[in-house]
């Protein structure tokens, strides 16, 4: 069966979410036993890392537009995206370091840890949309359009053009949002959502 638009981003995902933390891991333990395979492996490591993320960001964009999302389950996808582009930037810095100043820093392995968090967040927020949601899933409505053109032959170049499209409007989308102050919906949500059964009022005062 030929991948299809929204398909693209699952199958990448994987590579930044299994390679930041082995890159962080391996430049660790170069970095407390001076082992240069360790090292040069975490160098490694971390430029597959950042070149996934970038493709499961682009693709991401792309898929984004492919599927039906509204209320809440539009909120986490807002979130997701924003929040993996963040990680994208993380990444890419983080390679960029590696290969431009040879060894890690602290500085290096704090945002590492911050990336590393911000992806496990965020592959939790991506599967509660496909398992608990069903977005971009053809059987829950999850897919915008069931004819979205495949990576087949005969369809090669509409799937380009179409991906373009997904992926520019994918970009107006997400800076549209972030202007409107959308930024990470689902967390804000989160945060202002007083515990079920209790007063608003009665916050913060003793038992």
């Amino acid at each position: 069966m030929a991948i299809r638009l929204q398909e693209m981003h699952p199958a990448l995902v994987h590579f930044p979410i299994a390679f930041l933390p082995v890159a962080v891991g391996a430049d660790a333990v170069g970095s407390l036993t001076d082992s240069r395979s360790a090292s040069s492996f975490g160098q490694i490591a971390i430029c597959i890392a950042a070149v996934g993320a970038i493709g499961a960001a682009v693709t991401g964009l792309i898929a984004g537009e492919e599927v039906n999302v509204e209320g809440a389950s539009q909120d986490m996808l807002i979130t997701h995206r924003n929040l993996n582009s963040i990680a994208t930037v993380v990444a890419s810095g983080m390679a960029i370091w590696r290969i431009n100043q040879g060894k890690p820093s602290a500085a290096y392995f704090a945002f590492g840890a911050v990336g590393i968090g911000v992806l496990a967040y965020t592959a939790y927020l991506g599967g509660k949309l496909v398992y608990g949601v069903g977005v971009g899933v053809d059987p829950a409505h999850g897919v915008y359009r069931a004819d979205a053109p495949a990576l087949k032959s005969g369809q090669i170049v509409s799937f380009i053009r179409t991906a373009g499209t997904d992926l520019v409007h994918g970009v107006q989308h997400m800076v549209q949002e972030v202007a409107k102050g959308r930024l990470i919906p689902t967390v804000m949500a989160s945060l202002r959502r007083q515990p079920e059964g209790r007063d608003p009022s009665m916050a913060g005062k003793p038992k």
